[in-house]
């Protein structure tokens, strides 16, 4: 299954995701790649972005456990890909819509 487009724009702003079309299993082994890299080099950044990204607490605990089923890069990766993909569905069921006024803001 290809990744919509709209998904693959929020997880290409917090992490550099290469233009062109995916499928699912290649964006969530690239994106597992990244998340590897940021825990070794940036993990502050990492947690940070799952902060802001409003991942469960409980959930990224579950999948950095040493007893979690996947290895920790992947379990992290696949939380963060479902947050996005639920935070596309959410920007598609209510549109906005620009503001005409000069003054608005």
């Amino acid at each position: 299954m290809t990744v919509d487009d709209y998904t693959a724009e929020l997880i290409r702003q917090d992490f550099d995701l290469p233009r062109g079309s995916m499928t699912e299993a290649d964006l969530l082994h690239w994106l597992a790649q990244r998340v590897a890299e940021l825990m070794v080099h940036r993990m502050e950044y990492l947690m940070s972005l799952c902060y802001t990204l409003d991942l469960s607490e409980e959930e990224v605990a579950i999948v950095l456990s040493p007893v979690a089923p996947a290895a920790p890069h992947e379990g992290l990766a696949r939380l963060l890909y479902e947050r996005q993909c639920r935070r596309a569905e959410t920007k598609r069921s209510y549109p906005t819509t620009p503001l005409d006024d000069d003054d608005a803001w």
